[in-house]
C-alpha cells in the first residue's frame, strides 16, 4: 500500500469509492470532476490517495481558508479498513496544515454517519452541540 497525493486522474476511480462508501452525501457540494480538481488544485499539498495495487482504496481531501482546515472526501474501502490507512492520510494532512500555520482542523459528517463519528471521536474530534451549520445553494438561485 502506497500513499501519494491525489492528483485530477485519480477522479475516476476515487468517485467510484466515494460511491461505495456509505455517509460520503456526495450531492452535497460539486463533486465533478470539475469540482474536486478546484480543491486539489487550491491544495496540492493537503489531498492524499492510499494506493493497493494501483487501485485507490483511500482518500483524504484538506482544504484551508488560512486560518482553519478542514477534511473532505475521507473514504477507506471497507475491505481496508482497521490497517490504519484513514489514520495515515489524516497524519499527512494534520501535518500539512500545521506546516501552513492552521491552528484548528473541522469536518461535516451526516447525522446518521454513526461509524463516521465514532472515528473521528476515536481519533480525539468532538462533537459541536453549540452550532449549527447552515447552507445556501448558490446553484438554485
Amino acid at each position: 500500500m502506497k500513499i501519494r497525493q491525489m492528483v485530477p486522474d485519480d477522479y475516476e476511480s476515487a468517485y467510484q469509492l466515494w460511491t461505495r462508501t456509505p455517509g460520503m452525501n456526495l450531492k452535497s457540494l460539486d463533486n465533478s470532476y470539475e469540482g474536486i480538481k478546484k480543491i486539489i488544485d487550491c491544495n496540492p499539498k493537503l489531498c492524499f490517495v492510499a494506493e493497493d495495487q494501483q487501485q485507490i482504496v483511500g482518500t483524504l481531501l484538506g482544504g484551508t481558508d488560512g486560518r482553519k482546515g478542514y477534511f473532505y472526501h475521507t473514504a477507506v474501502d471497507e475491505r481496508y479498513r482497521h490497517q490504519h490507512i484513514g489514520s495515515q492520510l489524516i497524519q499527512l494532512v494534520l501535518e500539512g496544515f500545521k506546516k501552513q500555520g492552521v491552528q484548528k482542523v473541522g469536518l461535516f459528517t451526516t447525522n446518521d454517519n454513526l461509524e463516521g463519528k465514532t472515528f473521528w471521536k476515536h481519533l480525539g474530534f468532538s462533537e459541536r452541540e453549540d452550532i449549527t451549520y447552515l447552507d445556501k445553494d448558490l446553484t438554485d438561485s
